[in-house]
């Protein structure tokens, strides 16, 4: 590619760079908007945080299911606290920390790299199907991105003959931290090398490289869940897995599936359309072998999802576990189908009113993010003037619908009266079972928690200096 026709057709290489880093740019700034606009509706609720509060009560990091890769976002709410940050500054940090991480896998393939076409595979992957998940943050969407990082570092490659010896420990490396962001990456990086090895052309070379990474990634999951012991959340994950056997043949009367079919409809609209774009694509091409993979492995892969939680369940969770549908979209989209279909010119201005067309999605996906934020802090300032303000509440005098989920609340209730002043930080809690705490409701200097209680002396005084030393009530 070295001539720019005029008619709008191909673009060189330098040229096609830059402009895909301007997109990238201007969608990662569009997001870092929105993380600074909702940054409370993301850091303050469940497993952010429940992280956060962890990271400045010990001042470090806070891996849980060995899911290292959380060190990338987890890293700047870390500096935020070690240059005594206030509170608000930790979570805003958090937020767009997040967004940064992705910025910056998007500058290594980019500009490093000079992989525009992965460039824009994160583009998509970060827009196209995210919607929930913009609020609900997750291990997935950042390993989803140290994949792509990955993928592009052995497209640069393009042989395994051009593999040092001394980069195979930094390939295996990278393969051990992708697949420890989520074990479903797993799936994310079987389609992308099958989609590599089945390309028509691909010399043995080019071939081998993705088998070699196939084959290491297989031995980890193999290690992982055969050789190591499990923790309790990826034991409980396995238990899942006994749903195929189970519920066989009936694997697509499930709810999941209908609620998939559902979220299609409101949400997720892309996904289908770029699924079926791709597939008709190479049906037309007569190209079988990636018709296929491009048809078939999404909807397996749905399966792999729906089956294990085929009984339904909420919408965030399980929108995190799809995300790698978008890459499945994503990947022949820029490989193959938008490059032959439109002129470079025009492929770039659809993929940036995609991206534009997503942005606003997620920015009216706040709202259920926004009223739970908004019963929290008018419950805080409803009980403000009690004589008595250190409460515990049965999840029945809650909104749960609202809510969603109860053990969160006590570090979300802690974080929210913090923000006005250290001073101000109160101790409540919504929990299913309220009775268990009835032999600790006079312990004047204990803070409640869902999994632990702290002692008052236990939480740095700079974030939460609890001044209230009085008996917990239970809210009638």
């Amino acid at each position: 590619m070295n001539a720019d026709k005029e008619n709008g057709g191909t673009l060189p290489d330098a040229l096609l760079i830059r402009r895909v880093f301007w997109l990238g740019t201007a969608v990662y700034a569009a997001l870092a908007v929105l993380a600074a606009v909702f940054y409370l509706e993301r850091m303050v609720f469940a497993d952010m945080g429940f992280q956060t509060f962890h990271i400045l009560r010990t001042g470090s990091l806070q891996i849980q299911s060995g899911r290292f890769g959380a060190a990338c976002t987890q890293v700047f709410p870390w500096l935020a606290q070690m240059t005594g940050m206030p509170l608000k500054g930790v979570l805003l940090t958090y937020s767009l920390g997040h967004v940064l991480y992705y910025f910056t896998v998007f500058l290594l393939v980019t500009l490093v790299l000079k992989q525009w076409r992965w460039g824009l595979v994160l583009i998509l992957t970060s827009t196209l199907m995210t919607t929930h998940t913009f609020y609900w943050l997750s291990e997935m969407p950042q390993g989803l991105a140290f994949l792509i990082l990955l993928l592009a570092w052995l497209q640069d490659r393009d042989s395994l003959y051009a593999v040092r010896w001394w980069q195979y420990p930094l390939l295996i490396a990278a393969s051990v931290t992708a697949f420890y962001f989520h074990p479903l990456i797993l799936y994310a990086l079987l389609f992308c090398g099958l989609f590599f090895i089945v390309e028509k052309g691909a010399q043995p070379g080019q071939r081998a490289l993705y088998i070699l990474v196939i084959s290491v990634f297989l031995l980890i999951a193999f290690v992982k869940y055969k050789v190591l012991k499990l923790d309790w959340y990826d034991a409980m994950s396995l238990e899942r897995a006994a749903a195929f056997r189970e519920l066989w043949p009936h694997w697509l009367d499930i709810q999941s599936n209908r609620d998939f079919a559902a979220w299609c409809m409101r949400d997720y609209y892309l996904i289908p359309i770029a699924v079926l774009l791709n597939g008709a694509f190479y049906i037309r091409k007569r190209n079988w072998l990636k018709a296929g993979l491009a048809v078939l492995f999404p909807v397996a892969y749905i399966l792999v999802v729906n089956v294990p939680f085929h009984g339904g369940d909420k919408q965030f969770y399980l929108e995190n576990l799809y995300l790698p549908l978008s890459l499945f979209a994503a990947v022949p989209l820029i490989f193959d189908v938008l490059p032959e279909l439109l002129p470079h010119r025009r492929m770039l201005l659809v993929l940036a009113g995609i991206a534009a067309l997503r942005m606003v999605h997620i920015g009216f996906a706040h709202r259920p993010w926004t009223d739970r934020l908004q019963w929290e802090q008018a419950f805080l300032d409803r009980t403000a003037g009690l004589p008595h303000r250190k409460l515990v509440l049965s999840e029945r005098q809650a909104p749960m619908d609202t809510l969603v989920f109860s053990w969160g609340t006590s570090t979300e209730f802690l974080m929210l009266s913090a923000l006005k002043h250290p001073d101000s930080t109160r101790c409540m809690i919504v929990d299913a079972s309220p009775e268990r705490f009835d032999t600790l409701l006079a312990k004047p200097r204990l803070f409640l928690g869902a999994f632990r209680n702290y002692s008052f002396d236990d939480l740095p005084t700079r974030y939460f200096n609890l001044k209230d030393t009085s008996a917990y009530v239970k809210w009638e």
